[in-house]
């Protein structure tokens, strides 16, 4: 795989609206749910650990406490990591990822999301092997087929992996959809996949734990239990 250039597009903007919330009716300090700790190290920290095994480069997507998610990053990399900083802060994923993919110039463009801590380091790999080979990858919710395209792409989001020159179709996607929609949460990466027109060619979770998202502090143990077993 080294004989590719692999950067990582970590999307790490965002404001947790529903974690701090729900930290606040526990009585705890509303923070970012990226730097909040799960099994021993900042949420995010386990995106980059993992993906520093894996990749050449970090580009990390920053909004929301920008400088606390960045410190973390940056005691945690182990490859070079540059920090992108929205600006303004308030925009949606796609818009995140797109100013990511911009300022990537790898070979292969692997996308994560810094509150999907379970996906692992082979996963990741995988990912970024299959997109190589197939242009686009992304890691398999339930679709019908080995390569999917279009609304067979519902529910599917990140991780997810981009050779090189499929990105600016990729990109001119994100563009157009973004044209239309204002704020945070009105444009999530699913619509692009969908709408791109890209193949993408499915990669198996090692486990259901890798599908788990982190919205609330109640999906904390679960996610704590899988990190431990598999690292």
């Amino acid at each position: 795989m080294r004989t590719l250039r692999v950067a990582a597009c970590v999307l790490a903007a965002g404001r947790s609206t529903r974690f701090r919330e729900a930290l606040e009716e526990r009585g705890e300090e509303p923070v970012s749910k990226l730097v909040y700790p799960v099994a021993g190290k900042p949420m995010v920290a386990w995106v980059v650990e993992r993906a520093s095994r894996v990749v050449d480069e970090l580009l990390v997507g920053l909004g929301y406490d920008a400088g606390l998610v960045w410190d973390v990053v940056r005691q945690h990399a182990t490859v070079p990591a540059r920090p992108v900083l929205n600006d303004p802060v308030d925009v949606p994923m796609a818009r995140t990822a797109a100013n990511l993919l911009r300022r990537s110039d790898a070979d292969v463009s692997l996308i994560l999301a810094g509150d999907q801590p379970t996906v692992t380091a082979e996963t990741m790999r995988r990912l970024a092997e299959t997109a190589a080979e197939h242009g686009a990858s992304v890691l398999d919710r339930g679709a019908p087929n080995e390569e999917v395209s279009g609304d067979d792409l519902l529910g599917h989001g990140p991780p997810l992996a981009l050779r090189k020159d499929v990105v600016p179709e990729f990109l001119e996607t994100i563009e157009e959809l973004a044209a239309d929609v204002r704020g945070p949460n009105a444009l999530n990466l699913n619509p692009v996949l969908r709408e791109c027109g890209l193949a993408f060619r499915v990669v198996p979770p090692r486990d259901d734990a890798e599908l788990l998202n982190v919205n609330t502090p109640d999906e904390l143990p679960e996610v704590e239990r899988a990190l431990l077993r598999s690292d």
